[in-house]
């Protein structure tokens, strides 16, 4: 996923095969995520779509996109932390305490990551953090790394913790399990920067390179401060909780299983192979939640499908449009700066 920050990006001999791999991954991803959403619709009738668009009361709808937006504003907070902003010389545009340039660099990789496929959208952040913070792009790359491991980690949590039906001896064994997996991770990973410690991170390519990012993403200070875990978990337990109402709302089914649902749908976006906008896999997410805790010929689930395109609308829409507004925000600052800085150039 990052860039191999080190390569010089000319063509090389080998930029005609690798093209067109990356054009096949790309064909595949959309074609899988077109016929995940062909065949869930096949088992939901068009009309259900509709009925479940306008099943929520509207309160629901506004509650859910206050939440969701107030999810980015988290978000922009814990970029803030982790990249340890506020250390920095010099007065800052502010909204309700959360740096502005921070805010419109999440916006406008939100929108990146929900409309391109592959997850080819991560690739963005490193570009907006250096055209908008003016962050080296080593240092943004291991910035992202490090928030998609905090993500992981704070689902999976919420998962073991709030998926109905385990008990809590089970929940307790399985936090255990994960517990174990992350020391045992970390011991591997302490062991192979042991043995590789004389390296220089462009010496490196393929798994070695993304290792040296990750041993960067783990030695930075400000990526383990409270905050930015505190922050992590308010932003996932916030929109899965906005989520849940909703497809909970549409389907009648029980809060915890479209909790359930709405965690499924956002862990299926992990998966790399992603339709265009996430189309297909998200909804097959949700759908495989919701069952795990449903019975096959439940009303609920008859209804799960069309709960979950109508969230994953409600979704993207909201994070195109905020995306769109960050974008044109960042352009009038740009014109803005250099408007000053061509008068300032001027003869008196």
């Amino acid at each position: 996923m990052p860039l191999n920050v080190s390569e010089p990006l000319q063509p090389s001999a080998h930029s005609g095969p690798s093209s067109t791999a990356k054009r096949l991954k790309t064909t595949l991803a959309w074609a899988l995520g077109l016929a995940l959403l062909a065949w869930l619709l096949s088992r939901t009738p068009l009309e259900q779509v509709s009925q479940a668009l306008a099943r929520p009361h509207w309160t629901t709808w506004v509650l859910t996109l206050a939440a969701l937006l107030c999810s980015y504003g988290l978000r922009g907070a814990r970029l803030q932390v982790v990249l340890d902003l506020d250390s920095g010389a010099g007065p800052v545009k502010r909204w309700l305490g959360l740096r502005t340039d921070a805010l419109r660099v999440i916006l406008m990789h939100n929108a990146a990551v929900n409309l391109l496929p592959m997850r080819a959208g991560e690739l963005s952040f490193p570009w907006l953090a250096s055209r908008e913070l003016g962050l080296p792009l080593p240092r943004a790359v291991a910035c992202l790394m490090w928030m998609r491991v905090q993500d992981l980690v704070v689902l999976l949590l919420l998962g073991v913790a709030l998926w109905p039906g385990p008990t809590w001896i089970q929940r307790a064994l399985l936090l255990a399990v994960m517990l174990a997996g992350w020391l045992a991770g970390r011991w591997l990973l302490t062991h192979w920067f042991a043995q590789h410690e004389a390296q220089q991170e462009g010496a490196v390519t393929g798994l070695g390179a993304i290792l040296q990012r990750l041993r960067v993403a783990l030695l930075e200070p400000a990526h383990h401060r409270p905050a930015a875990w505190v922050l992590t978990l308010a932003n996932w337990g916030l929109k899965l909780a906005a989520g849940a109402s909703l497809l909970s709302a549409i389907s009648t089914a029980p809060w915890l299983t479209s909790w359930a649902g709405a965690l499924g749908g956002e862990l299926a976006a992990i998966v790399p192979l992603q339709g265009p906008a996430g189309f297909g896999t998200y909804e097959a997410g949700v759908w495989a939640g919701m069952a795990t805790n449903l019975a096959p010929q439940s009303p609920a689930l008859a209804q799960a499908v069309g709960a979950a395109l109508a969230l994953h609308v409600c979704f993207l829409m909201c994070a195109v449009l905020a995306g769109a507004l960050a974008s044109c925000l960042s352009w009038l600052n740009a014109s803005q700066a250099q408007a000053s800085k061509s008068s300032s150039h001027r003869p008196g």
